[in-house]
């Protein structure tokens, strides 16, 4: 497993199509990583890196799961 040398929380992003929220933490790792991220409800391509800084998706917000207001 390759150690990281930091993590820092870069807040909130959504899905532009489906508008699923995430909780975004990039850490950053003494090699680069070439990877993407894929949206969890709608698969989405929303983010793809080939850099030292790489991005971690949580998902909070699932917007298929949520019961209309009424």
């Amino acid at each position: 497993m390759v150690k990281t040398w930091s993590s820092q929380d870069q807040g909130e992003t959504s899905c532009p199509k489906c508008g699923a929220v995430y909780k975004v933490t990039v850490q950053r790792f003494p090699v680069r990583d070439n990877d993407y991220h894929d949206c969890n409800v709608c698969g989405h391509r929303m983010a793809s890196w080939n850099d030292t800084h790489v991005p971690s998706y949580t998902l909070i917000r699932d917007p298929e799961k949520e019961s209309p207001a009424g």
